[in-house]
């Protein structure tokens, strides 16, 4: 009796473990059901998405080692990482879409410009500046 009893313990703990990590998403789920609602993405598309978003998230992972041991090609791979991911977006949306995301791409260059001449008349070097727009750029896709 007291094995079963044991035994059952067990499995609600276990269970309830399992529940929690299940309901846990992954930022790239996070950000695939933010712009499910952003664009009105289909169900095809979301999934496309959701893939852009994961390989998004590992290399970003993977050049995590690269900002404490060469800044300067972190930035590189940041912005190559940018480009890619801003072409499988434009690759995923229809026309409609586009003209939706076309609009926040603007509203994020006068934004990139504002904080520009923000930085530059403070006085921060250009590869502050320079990091701080890759940052936003990230934070964009």
């Amino acid at each position: 009796m007291k094995h079963v009893l044991l035994s059952l313990t067990f499995l609600l703990f276990a269970g309830g473990l399992f529940a929690q990590t299940e309901t846990e998403k992954t930022p790239a789920q996070k950000d695939t059901e933010a712009l499910v609602a952003e664009y009105q993405l289909n169900d095809d598309q979301a999934a496309e998405m959701l893939k852009v978003q994961e390989r998004k998230y590992r290399n970003l992972k993977e050049f995590e080692p690269l900002m404490n041991q060469d800044v300067k090609l972190y930035l590189r791979k940041l912005r190559a990482l940018v480009n890619a991911t801003d072409a499988s977006f434009r690759r995923i949306l229809n026309d409609e879409q586009i003209k939706t995301y076309n609009q926040k791409q603007q509203e994020l260059r006068k934004q990139k410009a504002q904080l520009y001449k923000e930085m530059k008349a403070a006085g921060a070097s250009q590869f502050e500046i320079d990091k701080k727009l890759v940052q936003l750029d990230l934070e964009a896709i």
